[in-house]
């Protein structure tokens, strides 16, 4: 089941990537915020669907854990946005998609303890390096 929710994490972050880039594009960047409002509203909506299908209830700490998860993806998508702007996407999405690996790993190892061994940041180096190289 969790590679169902992998790939539609990877296809649905991709969509709202991209069409970012073509709302920018388009000259249709001062709508950034209803964009994104649909957008994580779709989502919201969606999720709500078959939680009550489910009959799924949350307690407080899973409902301020997801809060938290969509204000900082909001607030990120958001500022992507706002780099498009000014800078072009082929600078952009590297350096986004390279804090995100990092900064995930850092946190990581902070807050839940992960060993990082040497080939994880070997890995994880290898990628940013990548993601810069594409974007030249």
């Amino acid at each position: 089941m969790w590679k169902k929710f992998v790939i539609m994490a990877f296809f649905f972050n991709g969509l709202c990537l991209l069409f970012s880039k073509i709302l920018v594009q388009a000259g249709l960047g001062s709508h950034n915020l209803f964009y994104l409002f649909v957008f994580y509203s779709a989502g919201f909506l969606w999720s709500l669907f078959f939680c009550l299908k489910d009959k799924i209830v949350f307690g407080k700490k899973e409902i301020f854990t997801g809060m938290g998860a969509g204000i900082s993806s909001f607030l990120g998508s958001l500022f992507l946005m706002f780099a498009l702007n000014k800078v072009p996407g082929t600078i952009v999405y590297p350096v986004a998609v390279g804090g995100n690996l990092v900064t995930v790993t850092i946190f990581a190892v902070i807050i839940f303890r992960e060993k990082i061994g040497f080939r994880a940041v070997l890995g994880i180096v290898n990628g940013v390096v990548g993601l810069i190289l594409i974007s030249i």
